[in-house]
Parts: C-alpha cells; structure tokens; sequence
C-alpha cells in the first residue's frame, strides 16, 4: 500500500514562492466564478419576488382605489362621498393605508381625489440593506356633465296610444331628469332636442319660424325630402325645405269648419323643441304627447341628426337671440371634431317604417275649382259654396253646382253663376283641404256632378282618393339606414329602443344603433330602465388621472 511521504526538506518551497504560486496558478477560477454568479441570479430572483409583491399590493390598492372615486363621484348617488371611499376601503380591509381624501363638487360637477400608501417588508431584499419596499398611489374620478347635445326622437304614431304612451313619458321625463342637471356659469351645458314623430314631423309654430319653408300653404310645418337628403345630416336654415300638404285623409265631415286630424300636426302639438336646457319645459312638453298617425323613424332620426349638425347653428343662434335658448348654447350644434362636445341620438319606436303621403300635386297647389261665399260673417257655419264644373266660353254659360241644393233637382242645383255672385271667391287648394277632409271634399262637391255626368269616374275617383304614396315602408327603411349611417360616421352616438315592436321595427332599430350594446328591446315598465341607463352612459364618469 503506497503511502504519501513528504518531500525531503530540502525540496520544499520557501513561502513567498508558495504564495506567487498560488496567485499564478489558475485552476478552479470557473468553479469560483459559478459560485458568484448563482449568488447573484438567487439575489436577482429574491428581490424579484420582493417587487412582484409589490407590484400586487399596488395593483390591489390602486384597483379598490379607483372603483371607490368613481362610485363616490357619481353625481346620481346621495351618500357622502368621503364616506362612500371609506366604505370601499373598509370592506377591502385598506383603510389604514390612505394619507388624503379630497372631494370637489360644483353645480354641475363632482371631483373625488385619493391618495394612498404602503410600505412592504421585504423578504429577500433585507439581505441587501432593503427593509422595505414603498407603493404609492393616486386615483381621481370626476363626472362632469359638460358639452353634452341630445336628439330625443320619439314615437307618437296611433299605436302607442294607451299605456305605452304613458309609459313613454314617464321614461322620457325620467330621463331628461337624469341628464340635465343645474351648471354653474361658464360651467358645462347639456341640451336635449325633443322630436316627436308619427308618419311626420311637425315643427311647430315657433321652431318653423327660424327655418325656411315652402310657403305655398302655412297651416301647418311638416317638411319632407327626397331620398339622397337622407345621405347627410345637415339640413340649413336658409335652404327652402318642401312641405307637406296640409290634410285629412280620413274625414268625410261635409259640415265642416276645418280638419281635425291633420295628417301634419298643427302648433305646438307634437312639436320640436331645440336645444333646451330647461328640464321643466321639457318634460311640460312631453306630457302634452299624445299618439296618432303612421310611422316614419327616417323623418325623426333625419331631424334628429339634422338638429345635432353645425348647419343648425344659425337656427339655434337666432332662437338664443330670441331668448327662447339659453345664452351658453348660441353656438350649438358644436363641430363634430370638437373635442369638449358629445352628441347623442336617443331614438324609439314600438312599430316599423308606414306608408307616408300627401297630397297629390294637382290638389296640393294652386287655386281650386271651388268658390265660398262667406256671406260677410265672421261665422263659417253660413258659408256658401259652389264648384266650378262646366266653363263654357263667354260670362254666362258656365255651369256651377251649388251643393246646399244637392238634394234638388237638377235645374235648383245647377246654376250658371256661383252661389254669393260677385260676393264669392275662389279658394285655394290648401285652404280648401284645410277646410274639409279629403274623402269630405269629393263627397260635397264632385259626387253630384259625377252622377250628373260632368266630370268623368276617373276624374271622380282623382278627388275621392286625392293623396298618393311619396315614401312606402322599404324606402323608408333604406332611408332610415342612410342618415343613421350619416350620422354614426360624423361622430354622433346612436341608441336605439325597441318598444314592443315587430320584428322589422327591430332590424331597423338593430342598424341604426352605433353597436348592439347600443341597441334595447324591451317592454313595459321596462323602457323607464332602459332610458335610465342610456341617460347614466351619456353621464359618463370619466378616470382622469
């Protein structure tokens, strides 16, 4: 068995040798260099736990931090805001770690602020000279409801009668409660447009006023358009818009002293509001609703839109002028591009796109073949009337018939001169169908003559169905789908309801809103829910820091 022996002693190296030995020799330095290296990835992966715990109580408290200021500063809610952030953060079991509390709130404007700390001890970082780590954090939500315009487009056609009328309103006020809320000056505004539409949209005596219509007839202000108007969304104020025909398709009163149920509504029935701020008078308004009519969703959202493009604003400007719009929206409608204004469409219906009419053009305009002899009295109830239905050459032959004598012979109601004499005039075609319904004037004045052989059946048949389809419901859908698309592509928000409607109500309301989480189907009592929450998005609370 070997067995180690030492080297003589004459063989061994003096110290200073062994040592620069040693200092050359460089065996085993990877050995020693590994040994630094996995010292140093186990210091890099501890203190990476140490900021990865950090980072989770940051997230923590900045998460609880941020769902408690937007709770607080949520105009809506009644508690104190300081104590609605204490709650969260005592449930969150954080209270301990806030340092500051801050709430601002104005008129028209609630700024909930907080800032926060912690301070981590550390697991791996203490091995360095790190005790602690420490989180810091801020969080301020603020509603501000500023620079806000609204087109309310609502349905009030002849289906909504009963209780979905009632419950329109209720949902309507509700909202227009939520959205508008006092400002302070120089403070943020929120104007809300009321349309109201059945198969027409009525502008009413006032808001008619500031724009420009055909005035072949002025009983009533119920613009119509042609299909490449629904391309865009401005309609100008200096631009003469067309009017519909002012009349009664369904009355056949003989007697009468003036249609009843005009097929365009007439003052401030039904009637557009622009651009108010006056909640009072808004919801005044919308209880004076009531529902009759066809349905033409295209000709409310086309006003919807139109009252929300800067085209309107001479319209809006003039009416502040006026002082029938507060000073702060003269220059609405704002930009599209404006960056401190947001546009909204709130649109609902509980049926689909109807027929629209009007009257035929022969009838529309012009002077009538009848005369009126109002017989010098205020009173209509003596008015005379004779038509025109044979104009012979010369004075003296035409053959007029009276219709007071429509139940005498041939000869007592088939006169040569009208009924009055030099004391009667001729009527217009507007202020003939302002004064009978259209059924009403082929039955007094052309029925007789017809049977009596001087007018013909087609020219009969030309009276008695005297309105005609401008817009059949296919058109109107594609109408609808234009100006929606118009108005999504300059920026405007669109929400759609759905009110107890048929299905093809709904398609169309489906492709008008700007998504499907834009769009409501609902029922009942169920539309004052649905208006709440568009009104609570449109208030949005917005995280600003």
């Amino acid at each position: 068995m070997a067995r180690f022996a030492f080297p003589p002693r004459s063989t061994r190296l003096p110290i200073a040798q062994k040592v620069r030995c040693f200092c050359t020799n460089d065996a085993g330095n990877v050995t020693i260099y590994s040994i630094f290296i996995v010292l140093l990835v186990l210091m890099i992966t501890g203190a990476s736990v140490d900021l990865m715990r950090q980072e989770a109580s940051r997230v923590r408290l900045q998460t609880t931090l941020d769902r408690a200021v937007l709770a607080a500063a949520d105009l809506d809610q009644a508690q104190d805001p300081l104590d609605v952030v204490n709650d969260y953060l005592t449930k969150a079991d954080l209270q301990s770690y806030v340092s500051s509390i801050d709430v601002d709130t104005g008129l028209n404007e609630r700024t909930v602020g907080v800032q926060a700390g912690a301070s981590l001890a550390t697991l791996f970082l203490k091995m360095m000279g790190r005790d602690t780590l420490d989180t810091g954090v801020v969080s301020v939500a603020q509603e501000r409801i500023s620079n806000v315009e609204i087109s309310l487009v609502l349905d009030v056609s002849g289906s909504m009668r009963g209780s979905r009328i009632d419950n329109l309103k209720a949902a309507a006020k509700e909202f227009i409660d939520t959205v508008i809320v006092p400002t302070e000056e120089g403070g943020g505004l929120t104007t809300v447009s009321l349309v109201p539409y059945n198969a027409t949209v009525n502008l009413g005596d006032t808001v008619s006023g500031y724009w420009t219509l055909d005035a072949f007839q002025t009983y009533s202000s119920c613009p119509i358009f042609e299909a490449h108007e629904f391309d865009e969304t401005a309609i100008h104020p200096t631009d003469t818009l067309a009017r519909l025909a002012h009349f009664d398709l369904y009355a056949t009163d003989k007697n009468a002293t003036g249609i009843t149920r005009p097929w365009c509504r007439t003052g401030h029935e039904n009637a557009v509001i622009m651009h108010s701020s006056d909640k009072t008078a808004l919801k005044s308004h919308i209880d004076t609703f009531d529902a009759d009519g066809n349905t033409a969703i295209d000709l409310g959202v086309k006003w919807g839109a139109a009252l929300l493009d800067p085209a309107a604003r001479p319209a809006v400007s003039a009416l502040a002028a006026d002082g029938l719009v507060v000073p702060d929206a003269a220059q609405r409608p704002a930009e599209f591009d404006d960056a401190e204004a947001i546009k909204f469409i709130v649109v609902m219906t509980d049926g689909a796109n109807t027929t629209e009419y009007d009257l035929k053009s022969s009838l529309k305009f012009g002077m009538s073949d009848v005369w009126i002899d109002d017989r010098g009295t205020a009173s209509k109830s003596d008015d005379r009337f004779s038509v025109l239905v044979k104009d012979n050459s010369g004075d003296n032959n035409d053959i007029w018939f009276w219709p007071r004598y429509e139940g005498s012979s041939w000869n007592s109601r088939n006169r040569n001169t009208p009924d009055g004499g030099a004391g009667a005039r001729r009527m217009s075609n507007p202020e003939l169908y302002a004064r009978f319904g259209v059924k009403a004037v082929a039955q007094k004045f052309y029925t007789k003559p017809y049977y009596d052989g001087f007018i013909s059946q087609g020219t009969y048949y030309d009276y008695y169905y005297g309105y005609q389809s401008i817009v059949n419901s296919a058109q109107a859908d594609a109408r609808l789908a234009d100006i929606c698309a118009a108005a999504k592509e300059a920026g405007v928000v669109v929400f759609s309801i759905a009110f107890e409607a048929p299905e093809a109500g709904q398609a169309a309301l489906r492709g008008c809103a700007s998504s499907l989480a834009h769009y409501f189907d609902v029922e009942g009592v169920e539309i004052t829910d649905t208006f709440h929450s568009i009104a609570r998005q449109i208030n949005n609370l917005r995280l600003i820091q």
